[in-house]
């Protein structure tokens, strides 16, 4: 075992056709520094792939019936020059690329969340298989797409004939490979984090789902970018240190857009676009875009707006001493390039608030209910995930993002007054005596499990360890326990926004109807999270998601699932009392009837954001189907 602690990997920061303009061929390339794996090659896979803890990268080339031979990472000639050089015509360093790209964008969950991230299993009922790799199939299709398909646990990236109009950087009719766009791999690797995490995040059960999938992924992607530091400083530089002008720090998988027909610069931009007479114009907020804007992609772009004006608003307040000091007082720069040092400084500035954001925007994960999310919901979570973070919020994200999410109409149900009290998660203080008396049942019992999970660290280990939980407490949240006997039982699982098994729903007319199968409760997660906050302070907590569903048919055409649940975050430094329960409540009349609505495409906006070129094949699935979502 190898005693470094990163290998260091040469790549681009934006697409490889910015290596071709004079003013940002220096910029394009970097070095990046990722964990060190020994990458051993087994006799097995020896030529064949790169084989990782967390991934492996396959080359096979259907379209063109071959497959290229892998790079070997560890071999003296690579290592001594911090890996290939840089190319587009060299498969060995697309591999390269993907690889770097997707564990450097995996170091940053796996520190914002504070544990390892476990794949999503393979279900195999009634048993779930653990699944060590993901693959990564840098030319798997000859298309103009990329997407992470969850059954094959996989990412494949596409290649594709750039189109005949001269648009940027692109060569016209000249290859185009998604692998190595950075932005791309992020997006494609956001989507299968989010699917460990929450994968009932891929049922499509109102108009945000598939656009949170889609804008998540664009900000990790564009966040990733002000992790590199001369990209960051040569961009502040060319607009004088002003984010709200047109820069490339906005600009997504810029060469893709450009080759695609009808492509008209970046595929999407996070804070301004290109009018009808070619000039570029800040976006300015418009409330009105949340409540007439369905289209997965367009919809999931109000959010990364929002996101990103928090951003700015940031960098505005914490850097007006700068300017300050650097203008003595007046706040009104001289004319030209601004200095080495200040561009130094602000970059420094822009790099920190973009890590933070980051942070916030990951952990905001585990604060989020496991089914049915929308936008209001994850502004709840940012709340409450940097309050536990960072209670004195000295540097105001916490108002940047309630602003900016104001600011383009974003707002969450069922809270009174639109503050930092309201729109964090309650804890729950309203239990009864005998429900109290469960939740310190439940604590007593995990007392004694999670030592237990915590002293194993191999992910396989941690994934048959939590099986084993899941499956225990389980039967405990099925009522198969006698602690408080059935009436106070079912009263506090109806508290979780779960239901009793004998539950009966009431139509506003009153009629009554019940589901074919009887309700039941899954366990999905349990895990624990030891990560440290923005103010210094250790956050140990135990994330545990239910889930919950009931069947109907009554006289349509097809059987319609819905679905409840939610996430109980436990305090572990507090005696295992629970901080929160963030339901999305499976006993609601109302929800029931909106999801109905929504399946049904009971009006135009449902039929745009419910569209079925998204999903699987299968007449009875509602899981988005990346390879149609992603299409281009």
């Amino acid at each position: 075992m190898s005693t470094l602690s990163y290998r260091n990997l040469r790549g681009y920061t934006l697409d490889p056709g910015f290596s071709g303009k004079l003013e940002t061929m220096t910029i394009n390339e970097t070095t990046y520094r990722i964990r060190w794996e020994d990458l051993e090659l087994q006799p097995e896979t020896a030529g064949i792939c790169i084989q990782g803890e967390y991934f492996e990268v396959i080359d096979i080339d259907p379209a063109s019936n071959s497959y290229y031979e892998a790079v070997n990472l560890n071999c003296i000639e690579v290592l001594s020059q911090n890996g290939l050089t840089p190319s587009e015509g060299n498969p060995k360093f697309h591999q390269q690329f993907v690889y770097t790209i997707a564990m450097k964008a995996l170091d940053h969950f796996e520190q914002a969340l504070g544990r390892k991230i476990i794949w999503s299993p393979r279900d195999l009922k009634p048993r779930r298989e653990f699944v060590r790799r993901l693959r990564l199939y840098p030319h798997a299709l000859r298309e103009a797409n990329a997407y992470y398909d969850p059954d094959k646990k996989s990412i494949l990236f596409g290649y594709f004939k750039a189109a005949a109009q001269v648009v940027g950087t692109n060569f016209p009719g000249g290859a185009v490979f998604t692998c190595l766009s950075p932005d791309i791999i992020v997006h494609e690797l956001t989507h299968a984090v989010l699917d460990s995490i929450h994968p009932r995040f891929l049922e499509n059960t109102n108009k945000d789902v598939a656009a949170f999938h889609e804008a998540f992924a664009d900000i990790i992607a564009l966040l990733q970018r002000f992790t590199v530091n001369q990209l960051v400083e040569n961009q502040l530089s060319e607009t004088r240190g002003n984010l709200t002008e047109f820069n490339l720090l906005g600009e997504l998988a810029t060469q893709f857009g450009s080759a695609i027909p009808h492509g008209g610069g970046a595929l999407r931009s996070a804070i301004g676009d290109f009018n009808a007479e070619g000039k570029w114009e800040r976006r300015t907020p418009d409330p009105t875009l949340y409540q007439t804007v369905f289209e997965p992609h367009l919809r999931g772009s109000i959010l990364v707006a929002a996101f990103f004006d928090a951003l700015i608003k940031v960098y505005s307040f914490k850097t007006q001493d700068l300017i300050a000091i650097a203008t003595n007082g007046s706040g009104v720069l001289p004319q030209g390039r601004l200095s080495k040092d200040l561009i130094k400084r602000l970059s420094q500035e822009l790099c920190n608030i973009s890590g933070h954001l980051m942070s916030i925007a990951i952990r905001a994960l585990d604060y989020c209910p496991p089914i049915d999310i929308n936008f209001g919901d994850f502004l709840r979570a940012l709340i409450t995930a940097d309050i536990d973070s960072a209670p004195a919020d000295d540097n105001n994200y916490r108002v940047a993002l309630m602003e900016s999410f104001r600011a383009w109409g974003i707002f969450p149900e069922n809270v009174t007054t639109f503050s930092e009290e309201s729109l964090k998660w309650n804890a729950p203080d309203n239990f009864t005596a005998n429900e109290q008396k469960a939740l310190d049942y439940i604590s007593e019992q995990l007392s004694r499990d999670i030592p237990g999970l915590l002293a194993v660290s191999d992910r396989e280990q941690i994934f048959n360890k939590s099986n084993e939980l899941q499956r225990k407490y389980h039967e405990l949240f099925m009522g198969k326990q006698d602690v408080l006997g059935p009436e106070h039982w079912n009263a506090f699982i109806q508290k979780l926004g779960l239901a009793p098994l004998n539950y009966v729903y009431k139509d506003e007319g009153g009629n009554t109807y019940e589901p074919i199968n009887p309700y039941h409760i899954q366990v999905y997660t349990i895990r624990p999270v030891f990560r440290t906050g923005r103010e210094g302070q250790i956050i140990e907590q135990v994330i545990i998601t239910l889930l919950q569903k009931s069947e109907f048919n009554i006289g349509l055409e097809k059987k319609k699932i819905f679905r409840g649940g939610c996430t109980i975050i436990i305090n572990l430094a507090k005696n295992l009392c629970i901080d929160y329960v963030i339901s999305k409540n499976i006993t609601s009349q109302r929800r029931l009837q909106a999801y109905f609505d929504f399946i049904d495409g009971k009006d135009l906006d449902s039929a745009v954001a419910y569209s079925e070129s998204m999903y699987d094949d299968d007449c009875h699935s509602t899981r988005i189907n990346f390879a149609k979502l992603h299409f281009h």
